[in-house]
């Protein structure tokens, strides 16, 4: 009994983390800039250009874009809620409420753009409903480095068009960077299941003698998974343009959400 015991304290070890934790508006830590990327998607390269783009909308047309990158959500909790309720946390925008979120969930992959109340004349809900779906191919090759600049790229736009501002925005498409997706996050039954499935096999093999291949294996399970992502191509600048930058991120200005926007 005391072996059964020690051996299911060793699975319960080795398959608990592979279980995905969700996240909801009071586990996130507080913004850091107009990008954050809590999922790891964006490489260096894309979350410096679209800040640089995100803090000329800030300082030239009094607007604030967030983009917001998470893993999953609580299942009690939906994407517009989500949103609505980190959007108005976080206060996005300023005292006009002009403020964007978009909202990026990895698994199940879906995302959201949530409109403030100054906004909502120039970004209606068919309009950030487009956006949105522009970026769902991209999105769902899990190409991240291509689909947020196409969103952000977009809002910015029509924001300095109605402010009467320039902006300096990228003027081609970003090279991809390939991205190697985590694994989707596992269900409480499946862990139970995948446990049991190796609990009982350590047993036999330690019932039979088999230490070398126990340790063999252990190795394989407790090393796999490893390595995070792999983003090509260096420091990707190509096609930003001179200019546009200085300023920086000074946190957000007080925006509430309009309780627009569109889903994709």
């Amino acid at each position: 009994m005391n072996r059964i015991t020690r051996w299911l304290g060793i699975v319960v070890l080795l398959v608990l983390p592979l279980a995905v934790s969700a996240e909801s508006v009071k586990s996130l830590p507080a913004p850091t800039g107009y990008i954050n990327d809590f999922a790891g998607v964006l490489s260096p390269a894309t979350k410096q250009q679209m800040e640089t783009l995100c803090s000329q909308v800030d300082r030239q047309a009094h607007a604030q874009i967030a983009v917001v990158t998470i893993k999953t959500l609580d299942d009690d909790q939906t994407i517009e809620e989500f949103a609505t309720e980190l959007e108005d946390k976080w206060g996005v925008g300023n005292k006009d409420d002009r403020g964007v979120l978009m909202v990026l969930v990895m698994h199940p992959r879906r995302g959201r753009i949530e409109v403030g109340y100054g906004l909502e004349g120039i970004l209606n809900d068919a309009k950030v409903g487009d956006i949105g779906r522009s970026m769902v191919p991209a999105a769902n090759q899990g190409d991240y480095d291509t689909a947020v600049p196409l969103g952000v790229r977009q809002l910015a736009s029509i924001i300095a068009a109605d402010a009467g501002v320039a902006l300096t925005i990228p003027g081609q498409q970003y090279r991809r960077q390939p991205v190697r997706e985590e694994p989707t996050p596992l269900s409480l039954t499946q862990v139970l299941i995948g446990g049991g499935v190796i609990l009982l096999l350590l047993f036999f093999l330690a019932r039979t003698g088999n230490l070398g291949l126990i340790f063999f294996l252990l190795g394989n399970i407790m090393g796999g998974g490893r390595g995070g992502y792999y983003r090509g191509g260096g420091d990707d600048r190509d096609g930003w343009g001179g200019g546009g930058g200085g300023g920086g991120f000074g946190g957000f200005g007080g925006g509430r959400s309009g309780g627009g926007g569109a889903s994709f």
